[in-house]
């Protein structure tokens, strides 16, 4: 299956439940490899927060990111609606610190992705699956992870209450269930907590409009939009957090009374154990030996066992296009080639387990295959995919492929060794 985003800009205003701040998020196309991002800022600084599982700094009845002091809340019914209609690149842009509540479901959100087009991309849609059964226990309260295909999602709840008590839902998770089944599914709060959490200083801007409120006697503000409305909105915001693997899953995921912290401990270990690491300029230097002028990747967005994905932004302040050429400036195919060996580089020393401070370099030791298929220009965002074809000892041999966008720039068939620094 292919990789997906959305096929135009889209702007949603509201809200947010827990801060009462109005705010506009714009949902916004992205490419391949980038995954889901937020963009928001703190007074003058702007700062992209990846939704992944690393950044979450709290689930206190809701889910938090946090990176370089700016704060996102209450991410989960945005991120659910994302990961409910099969979207796995986006870029959101946040006018504020809390995406609008809406009517305190996924509906608004899923609803704008159908409305702005799902478009497919040129890349391999990335799954994490097990072939042994996964799960985590806390205390009464429990996630397991079965091996199957597409995801099915069953959550249980049991409240000692006498209007919900025990509900429980089993049910496919693909765009067109997810917008008529699980998304509509609003938030819900028991009346005699609401005066714990607003002075825990949340729900600042809960009202009668974006949750249900429910009271020993019933639904205070009924009716209901599904008999077991609170257990499908469990599994909007399971989907939501779940989402912060950072990959789509594949199987059969069972839930057992579970809130956001469980959820977000499944999703670091699931991402630990499974998900594949990205690595920002700062990490990359820790393990490259390259420097300028010739540091030629810019992040790891995704590293795998025998699969890494590089971006290497090409800009007109590179120095080689002084004179390669200065009136037609194209970047030289052999320094392309030198990024994809980089990209692959960076996988060897990895795959070898070689830590930051290791004395050692990767040295080509063979070039197959190499074709260029397009001109790389200032501006163009070069997407290296590496892949291991055999690796033995310190001795591996890769195939790269250098894309902008959808187009292929250059592939080539690599060989390396791992040795020590003269």
């Amino acid at each position: 299956m292919k990789q997906k985003t959305i096929g135009k800009e889209v702007t949603i205003s509201g809200v947010g439940l827990h801060t009462g701040v109005k705010s506009t998020v714009r949902l916004m196309p992205a490419e391949p490899y980038e995954g889901i991002y937020f963009v928001a800022g703190n007074g003058d600084k702007t700062v992209e927060i990846p939704a992944l599982a690393d950044f979450v700094v709290e689930t206190n009845r809701g889910t938090v990111l946090e990176k370089d002091g700016v704060r996102i809340h209450t991410v989960e019914h945005l991120l659910g609606a994302v990961y409910g209609m099969g979207i796995d690149n986006l870029r959101i842009e946040l006018d504020g610190n809390e995406p609008p509540a809406l009517d305190g479901s996924g509906l608004g959100f899923a609803e704008a992705i159908r409305d702005a087009g799902v478009v497919e991309l040129d890349a391999e849609r990335e799954f994490i699956s097990v072939d042994e059964p996964f799960s985590m226990q806390f205390d009464d309260k429990e996630l397991i992870l079965l091996k199957g295909d597409g995801l099915r999602v069953s959550f249980g709840v049991d409240y000692p209450h006498p209007v919900v008590s025990t509900q429980f839902i089993s049910i496919e998770i693909e765009p067109n269930v997810f917008l008529k089944e699980i998304a509509p599914a609003r938030t819900y709060v028991f009346k005699k907590d609401i005066e714990q959490i607003m002075a825990e200083g949340l729900a600042k801007g809960g009202s009668y409009e974006n949750a249900v409120v429910i009271d020993d006697d019933g639904i205070v503000n009924g009716p209901l939009r599904f008999a077991n409305e609170p257990v499908r909105h469990k599994v909007l915001d399971l989907l939501g957090d779940l989402s912060l693997v950072g990959k789509r899953i594949s199987g059969h995921l069972i839930a057992i009374k579970t809130g956001h912290p469980h959820h977000v401990e499944f999703a670091r270990e699931l991402r630990r154990l499974y998900g594949g690491e990205a690595y920002d300029i700062h990490s990359v230097l820790k393990y490259m030996p390259h420097r300028y002028p010739f540091l030629l990747v810019d992040r790891i967005v995704s590293l795998g066992k025998d699969l890494v994905v590089g971006i290497k932004n090409v800009t007109i302040n590179e120095p080689f296009f002084q004179g390669h050429f200065p009136d037609d400036p194209i970047m030289p195919g052999v320094l392309i080639v030198e990024s994809m060996a980089q990209v692959g580089g960076f996988l060897l020393l990895k795959r070898v387990n070689v830590d930051e401070s290791a004395d050692k370099l990767v040295y080509f030791s063979g070039i197959d295959n190499v074709r260029f298929k397009r001109p790389v220009r200032p501006g163009d965002r070069l997407r290296i995919e590496v892949r291991m074809l055999r690796f033995g000892g310190r001795i591996a041999r890769m195939e790269g492929v250098a894309k902008v966008g959808s187009e292929i720039a250059c592939k080539a068939t690599m060989s390396a060794a791992i040795v020590d620094k003269p």
